[in-house]
């Protein structure tokens, strides 16, 4: 069997590493380490999936190369290194100098030609070349083994983050690219290459280029038979030959680099004083266990004899609680706490708590014993206590299922915290505000990061060896584990949100809102479950009634929910096109379908159709289901989802009852308030152009809130240039769009197709608005700006959002992230007012004392359950604290509405 070689592209690891981790990682000396971390945790990574017998680096030197000799512009307009990444290079270096990684740098070449030669010739000397890089150049060099001990080269491709990678062979870069790994460097002088400014053929993708190379054979094949193409390609083709020579004469690597030589030697062993000694001063504490370990796991004692440093060892001896361990532990700072569920987290049965403080000292309670009352209020004034004292991952969880086990989360006296009040860190939560570009928050990743404590390893700390009474339980000893990792993590994560200025938002308004959801979560919307069924019924009748329609105006019967035999009906029998193609033919989504709505009875019966379905499949009989045996529908609300800060919500997602067809409202009459109550539904008007004006500091739109004119008629009156009264219903509505759009970065394609019009015409529109509202543009540029700069946003409130793609050479994602940039301030700042509303509100209601109750939230809007005797007490309450949630510099505005179901409320 071949041995292994893995060939790294230092220069574009460290680049994804430094894009992948937040840019205030740092040491207590203030030494930012994303970059170097990134890179570490790469390499033990890479060594640990891939087990190669050699490790070989290589680096791009700062001269220039022969390419830029041979292309004047080559690489010109390429952003220059962020001062912080640059910083880090020379760590990068130190590390793969202490691992005694071999590493190749020559004059006058790039990284990619360096790692050309040495792959070539580890094939030549019957190596597996692994290729680990960042840019797709190195695609050309992949080459299958041909027969049984031959060489190969294959490219680990690094996706995102420090752990996503792709590894292609032949057939996998055909597929990824559409052509043969040889034939790769046309393909990419056809397609362009915009971070090395190598300008391809306009109107020629991806698609296309494989397309050409295929049909023709390469570059000149295809400027051979440049006269078979259309006449809009060809003179494409013919405009940028000259541009597409030249791109192929750089596209290729070089092979034989000169003073380049591989040798198939033995790797050579670690600097083990001096790796330890490096990493601790970069503060990597286990990273440096796990890094060395990978060395000697994969090429064992020969490669310098490797010896774990002695880690801590904890020896738990897991108890039961007592009420006494509880009110102790209330005296006590940093308590970890962790549930065990025997199904999904919060819902489903609770097995029991396991608690721990951060000496590893832990106890165990099962949930049988939350029926006795002493421990019950034990616990209770433990989770209420102030100050905070204790730590769990997924709160709102937890105290959903002590709710379910019989325990109030509401106050029993008004004088005394409400069960939640004394949790200190949310670690999930927490880690979230941290980076709310992850997607999910599990414990182990939290723990690793901020910690440095693998849970996933046996034996190191803090899973050492927890015994039960001193006989092995399995799943006790597990969730202890996870309770002293809670513990352990909670401090760091402590001293992270307040190094980044995040702890005021994490402790006024993401914690308080905690034990706001868990109280709407298991209080529940109550449904009218009659009146949805036989809706559901209703729209299943005439959902069948639609489908035999469809198949009555297309002549035969077929099944309408299959794209292909309905790409057949439409396209090939009735001659039917859209402007919208994919892989497989004609497009037959709603956009691509709506365009040609005019074109046959069929396609305005089949969109009908396929509305009536969604709402039968997706609200009718899910919701259905989801009814709770006390009548009302327990959804979770999710805090830890939107990167903007909105809340979300699932299980079922209430936050999609649609509301825009008539028999899409219908579904909101099924939510209906307990009886002899009413509901309450406010919500706040127009916040993101409330937001917008505030943050633009804008004074026409300053000045139209202030003087509650009807802000989208004064956008049209300006941006129309019209006069006062003469605004039609069109001109406002296309400025409503217009602002709205804003407010989540569309730009002049975005409006069109929403619009209904040509591109140049929305430009126009948006142009015009820019120049009747000019300090919004100002601002969103300025937002960008400082996006770029600081490497994130950040609200009023100081939520951060991450947006890495700012520095993208990747014009697409760079627009995109341009986009993310202008949008989240206006959207993270509108997140924080009515979370900051919903705390509000609900310490009012529990304040009070009051019966009325939250039970549903749905983007700016809350719906409460009131009694009848609360009602003029209630609607005041309501409106003073959502209007008072922040000071702007433009009124907040409060609508509220009454009915006896949801529909009725919002009229």
């Amino acid at each position: 069997m071949s041995k292994k070689v893995m060939l790294l592209d230092g220069n574009s690891l460290t680049y994804r590493a430094f894009y992948a981790l937040p840019s205030d990682m740092a040491t207590a000396a203030g030494q930012v380490t994303n970059a170097v971390f990134g890179f570490t945790s790469m390499l033990q990574y890479l060594l640990n999936e891939h087990r190669p017998e050699l490790l070989i680096a290589t680096f791009d030197r700062p001269e220039p190369t022969f390419r830029h000799a041979m292309l004047d512009d080559y690489k010109a307009g390429r952003k220059e290194t962020p001062d912080i990444l640059r910083q880090q290079m020379g760590l990068v270096r130190q590390v793969i100098d202490v691992l005694h990684i071999p590493v190749f740098e020559v004059v006058g070449f790039e990284a990619d030609d360096v790692l050309a030669t040495l792959a070539t010739q580890a094939l030549d000397a019957g190596y597996n070349a692994i290729v680990v890089t960042g840019d797709r150049d190195s695609y050309q060099l992949v080459e299958d083994a041909h027969a049984p001990g031959e060489g190969s080269i294959r490219v680990l491709y690094n996706k995102r983050g420090v752990s996503d990678y792709a590894l292609y062979d032949e057939a996998g870069i055909l597929e990824r690219t559409g052509v043969r790994p040889s034939v790769y460097p046309e393909y990419a002088a056809l397609r362009g290459d915009p971070s090395d400014n190598l300008a391809g053929v306009p109107g020629v993708g991806e698609k296309t280029a494989a397309k050409l190379i295929n049909d023709y054979g390469g570059i000149d094949g295809i400027y051979n038979n440049v006269d078979r193409c259309t006449p809009k390609l060809r003179e494409s083709l013919v405009g940028a030959e000259e541009q597409v020579r030249r791109n192929a004469r750089a596209t290729p690597l070089v092979r034989d680099v000169p003073g380049v030589t591989f040798e198939a030697t033995a790797q050579p062993a670690p600097d083990i004083e001096a790796a330890r000694a490096l990493f601790k001063s970069l503060e990597f504490r286990a990273l440096t266990d796990r890094t060395l370990d990978a060395f000697a796991t994969v090429w064992g004692d020969g490669s310098g004899a490797i010896e774990q440093a002695e880690g801590e060892r904890i020896e738990v001896l897991v108890l039961p609680v007592t009420a006494v361990v509880l009110d102790e532990l209330v005296e006590t700072t940093n308590t970890g706490l962790a549930g065990q569920w025997r199904g999904v987290e919060g819902r489903s049965m609770l097995e029991g708590i396991a608690f721990a403080n951060a000496a590893g000292a832990t106890w165990w309670l099962p949930a049988e014993m939350l029926h006795n009352n002493e421990i019950r209020e034990a616990l209770q004034r433990l989770l209420s206590g102030m100050p905070a004292s204790v730590n769990i991952h997924r709160a709102k969880e937890l105290l959903r299922s002590l709710h379910d086990c019989g325990m109030s989360l509401d106050r029993s006296h008004r004088s005394e915290g409400a069960l939640g009040d004394g949790i200190d860190i949310d670690t999930a939560l927490a880690g979230y505000l941290l980076d709310p570009s992850e997607n999910v928050y599990a414990l182990e990743e939290l723990a690793m990061r901020y910690a440095q404590i693998d849970l996933r390893a046996e034996g190191s700390s803090p899973t050492g060896q927890l015994d039960f009474g001193g006989t092995a339980q399995d799943p006790i000893n597990e969730i202890a584990r996870r309770a002293v990792a809670v513990a352990r993590v909670a401090e760091p994560i402590r001293a992270a949100l307040g190094a980044r200025g995040l702890m005021d938002l994490y402790v006024d308004v993401e914690r308080p809102l905690v034990g706001v959801l868990a109280r709407m979560e298991t209080l529940g919307v109550r449904v009218d479950t009659n009146y949805l069924k036989d809706l559901s019924q209703s729209l299943t009748v005439e959902a069948r009634r639609l489908e035999e329609e469809v198949q009555t105006l297309a002549g035969e019967r077929f099944t309408v929910n299959s794209v292909p035999q309905l790409r057949t009906i439409l396209f090939d029998k009735l001659g039917l096109k859209t402007d919208k193609k994919t892989k497989t033919g004609y497009s037959t989504d709603a956009q691509a379908l709506e365009k040609i709505r005019d074109a046959h009875p069929i396609v305005d019966t089949l969109l009908r159709y396929r509305e009536i379905e969604k709402l039968r499949s997706t609200y009718g009989e899910n919701l259905i289901a989801e009814v709770a045996s006390d009548g009302r529908i327990h959804a979770s609300f999710n805090q830890t989802v939107a990167r903007t800060g909105r809340l979300s919500s699932d299980q079922p997602n209430l936050h999609n009852i649609p509301i825009r067809s008539e028999e899409g409202r219908q579904f909101r009459r099924a939510f209906v308030p307990a009886d002899g109550c009413v509901f309450l539904v406010a919500d706040y008007n127009q916040i993101e152009l409330r937001v917008i004006a505030h943050l633009a500091q804008d004074p026409g739109l300053i000045e139209a809130f202030r003087t509650r004119a009807d802000v989208h008629n004064e956008t049209a009156k300006r941006v129309f240039s019209v006069a006062d009264g003469q605004v039609t219903i069109a001109q406002r509505s296309k400025a409503k769009m217009v602002s709205y759009g804003l407010a989540y970065g569309m730009e002049s394609y975005g409006l069109a197709q929403r619009l209904g019009m040509p591109v140049k015409e929305a430009q126009e529109i948006l142009d015009a608005y820019f120049v009747a509202f000019p300090n919004v543009k100002t601002y969103m540029e300025g937002a960008v700006a400082e996006a770029r700069n600081k490497g994130y946003t950040e609200t009023l409130f100081g939520r951060r959002r991450l947006i890495p793609d700012l520095q993208s050479p990747n014009y697409s994602r760079r627009a995109a992230a341009e986009r993310q940039a202008m949008n989240a301030g206006i959207q993270g700042l509108a997140a924080d007012i009515f979370k900051v509303a919903l705390v509000r509100l609900d310490r009012a209601l529990l304040d009070g004392g009051y019966v009325s109750r939250i039970v549903l939230q749905v983007h700016d809007e809350v719906i409460l359950e009131v009694p009848p005797a609360e009602r003029d007490v209630i609607g005041a309450l309501t409106v003073e604290t959502l209007m008072g949630a922040a000071q702007l510099d433009v009124p907040l505005e409060v609508h509220v509405s009454w009915g006896t179901s949801w529909a009725e409320a919002k009229g």
